[in-house]
């Protein structure tokens, strides 16, 4: 992988050049399932159409640029490095009322709840697929990155076939942060034993992210960090033991990383009530309000 003109770094730190590789893209008209047991993932070029992801992006954009977080020309993406969300939205009611509206703008959800989507789903499942409701819409900023965690314990209470589809809505360069799955985590029994069953909100004092770092957990593991440079239509999907999370955001420009996780099961399976319905309470009864993406671009607070 070519990193000489970007060091990719994860929490400051620079992850050794031995240590990176290229996410594989899965074979479209072969066995997905297959594909996704043996790798732990499936990396998809040109599921979403690029123009819906383009709209998408623009839509997200405008709304920031609303509290005052985009600069002129909003098209181009880049952080003022100011905001004004919390004036209009002080409460974290207010703040979860704000992001829901952004994450079910009507572009966002063709995208990702759309029906190019869904076929592939139920290509994996083998049968018709569901989405859950709630999605997580995420705009990270320079100097942001998303921790070493896997998914279990965050939405472990319907089905046990639930998968996670992170779709950018920009272009992702690797100075602008993006996401990295460890090779082969998913077969790591360790980690499994060390999570399967951990429900957060039944467990608040109990962290569900891994808090060894990345490179040092990398690097016990004989793993390696796989990534990609990231086009609009891109997606990757992975499984919840997959251990995952995101590159540093370096991009000199103050460029704004979009991009949005989204769940999908088989429609017969029970559903995470947390994440199902017209008003998904989420963690802590909290709504959007939960995520950190609810709160201003100008604020730092450990990522949900």
């Amino acid at each position: 992988m070519q990193t000489s003109k970007h060091s990719l770094t994860v929490n400051g730190a620079v992850v050794p050049e031995s240590s990176l590789d290229e996410l594989r893209s899965a074979d479209v008209n072969g066995d997905i399932a297959q594909q996704l047991s043996d790798n732990g993932y499936l990396f998809l070029r040109g599921v979403h159409d690029p123009v819906e992801v383009d709209a998408a992006r623009l839509e997200v954009l405008h709304r920031l640029a609303e509290v005052g977080e985009v600069k002129d020309p909003v098209k181009c993406g880049l952080a003022s490095g100011t905001s004004r969300r919390r004036e209009t939205y002080p409460t974290t009611d207010d703040l979860g009322t704000f992001w829901r509206s952004v994450s079910e703008g009507k572009a966002v959800r063709r995208v990702i709840n759309g029906p190019r989507i869904m076929r592939v789903m139920s290509q994996l499942f083998q049968e018709p697929a569901q989405h859950f409701a709630f999605a997580w819409l995420r705009a990270m900023t320079a100097g942001r990155t998303s921790p070493l965690h896997v998914d279990h314990p965050y939405m472990n209470r319907g089905s046990k076939r639930l998968v996670t589809c992170w779709s950018p809505l920009c272009l992702i360069s690797l100075a602008d942060g993006p996401l990295y799955i460890l090779k082969d985590s998913h077969k790591w029994p360790d980690i499994r034993q060390q999570f399967d069953g951990h429900d957060v909100d039944r467990e608040p004092s109990r962290p569900g992210h891994i808090e060894e770092s990345p490179i040092t957990l990398a690097q016990r593991k004989t793993s390696k960090f796989l990534t990609a440079e990231f086009n609009l239509g891109d997606c990757l999907i992975f499984g919840m033991f997959t251990v995952h999370g995101s590159f540093d955001n370096n991009s000199s420009a103050g460029l704004i990383r979009l991009s949005c996780d989204t769940r999908f099961q088989p429609a017969a399976d029970p559903m995470d009530e947390r994440f199902a319905g017209p008003n998904p309470p989420a963690h802590n009864g909290l709504g959007y309000g939960c995520l950190s993406a609810s709160r201003p671009l100008t604020e730092t607070s450990a990522l949900r």
